[in-house]
């Protein structure tokens, strides 16, 4: 029950910061602005996820790190009851600029505790089963808020998103352990997150993230165009995302007793793949294959992404020591600045 309540964290961080991906053309229509313009919504809460996580990270190790998370839980809450009322895209923007600069401390938070929680020999698979709550955000959160959106409007996506994180904020309070804090700040620095290989290991989490999500960004827009279909359509797509990215954890949980090298050389090589056959989906018209294809690709990426995250985790853990919630915050911003700059890449003319 303990580990579950840390799953339900991510769960609700991933399902924030995308639930509006597949109703960015409705969102752009009603408030008058344009696709890309909109898709910058998630590079607005990645690069404040990426700035705000390390900062806070350091500033707040001594704090217990549950209710650090329930803090966080409720200004998700917030941030999404806010965007639901929104009457214009700026609006949006300035929420989501403020309460990512917060939430970047989640999935550093709920995997530092996991951590804390097992024998070392156990570290990566609990890394994985807390990490499966933000790959549930793409199989479940991202779909739901698309069919949401499509039959009730896009605002309701973020009154569900924001619902998820209230009840989040519950179960952490009533089943997450207590007193997982630093017992000193001696050796809790940037410097001691940063020793040994982690700034390459954090180098290669932001160059898969990048890659990727110049496409995830805006799937909806590229789905709509390539097949025609819409809201629930999409939400079919999403589904795929999150399945691949589900299975891509405990699949890095096994190949990290393979070695570092040999098992992200693997990955990167699939991730690689994964981008040509997107780009080939985008070029030539398959015809009836189109769909398949395309889900089958965001599976692949996905599952090849995600299982990169325990194989790195696990080495920064091992490395970091007393700064393993840093470590993991500065990771983490990897993956948000990765896919920030990935949505403006993919949004550019």
């Amino acid at each position: 029950m303990r580990l579950f309540s840390l799953i339900l964290a991510p769960f609700a961080f991933g399902t924030s910061a995308f639930v509006f991906v597949g109703l960015i053309e409705p969102i752009s229509i009603e408030l008058g602005e344009s696709v890309p313009a909109v898709g910058q919504l998630q590079t607005v809460f990645a690069l404040a996820c990426g700035l705000g996580g390390p900062i806070l990270a350091r500033l707040l190790s001594r704090f217990d790190r549950k209710y650090l998370l329930i803090l966080v839980m409720l200004l998700l809450t917030l941030m999404n009851l806010i965007s639901a009322l929104a009457v214009d895209l700026a609006s949006i923007a300035i929420i989501r600029l403020i309460c990512g600069f917060f939430a970047g401390l989640t999935l550093p938070l709920a995997t530092s505790i996991a951590v804390n929680m097992v024998p070392e020999i156990k570290r990566p698979y609990a890394i994985a089963m807390v990490l499966g709550g933000y790959t549930l955000a793409f199989m479940v959160g991202m779909p739901v808020g698309s069919m949401l959106g499509e039959f009730f409007g896009w605002r309701s996506a973020f009154w569900f998103a924001g619902s998820i994180a209230m009840v989040a904020s519950i179960v952490i309070a009533l089943a997450a352990p207590n007193n997982i804090i630093s017992p000193s700040t001696e050796g809790v620095s940037f410097r001691a997150a940063l020793k040994g290989e982690n700034i390459k290991l954090m180098s290669i989490t932001l160059l898969g993230f990048l890659s990727t999500f110049a496409t995830v960004a805006f799937i909806g827009p590229v789905i709509t165009q390539s097949t025609g279909l819409e809201g629930a359509g999409i939400g079919g797509v999403q589904i795929a995302i999150g399945m691949g990215s589900l299975f891509g954890l405990p699949l890095g949980a096994a190949l990290n007793r393979k070695g570092l090298k040999l098992s992200l050389l693997i990955l990167f090589a699939t991730i690689g793949l994964t981008q040509i056959m997107f780009t080939a989906s985008m070029l030539f018209d398959m015809k009836w294959i189109t769909l398949p294809f395309l889900m089958l690709t965001m599976a692949l990426s996905s599952a090849a992404l995600f299982a990169t995250s325990p194989v790195i985790q696990t080495r920064l853990a091992e490395s970091a020591g007393p700064a393993v919630t840093i470590a993991f915050a500065l990771n983490g911003s990897m993956v948000y600045f990765g896919q920030g700059f990935g949505a403006v890449l993919g949004g550019g003319r």
